[in-house]
């Protein structure tokens, strides 16, 4: 599942989305852990932002929706989403 997420047509959780913020010159990848999704640390988020990082806070492959999404993602595709966000 190397797709990324959340698909097209997914009903994500309310507060559950992603999130990005334009900053200074310097930027922070903030993720949430394996149960959990970027509401979770949109409050870290949102600090950093506040004084001046760039922000980028993505939605892990199988987080976010319904509990079955989560069982054919493999850390292989948390890592990659987190390598796309990075760049």
């Amino acid at each position: 599942m190397t797709a990324d997420w959340p698909p097209e047509g997914a009903v994500v959780v309310p507060g559950a989305e992603p999130w990005s913020a334009a900053g200074g010159p310097h930027g922070a990848l903030v993720l949430h852990g394996f149960t959990g999704n970027c509401s979770g640390v949109r409050p870290v988020a949102e600090a950093l932002h506040a004084v001046g990082f760039a922000i980028e806070v993505p939605l892990l492959p199988g987080h976010g929706t319904k509990v079955e999404d989560l069982l054919p993602t493999t850390f292989d595709d948390w890592y990659e989403a987190a390598e796309r966000s990075l760049a």
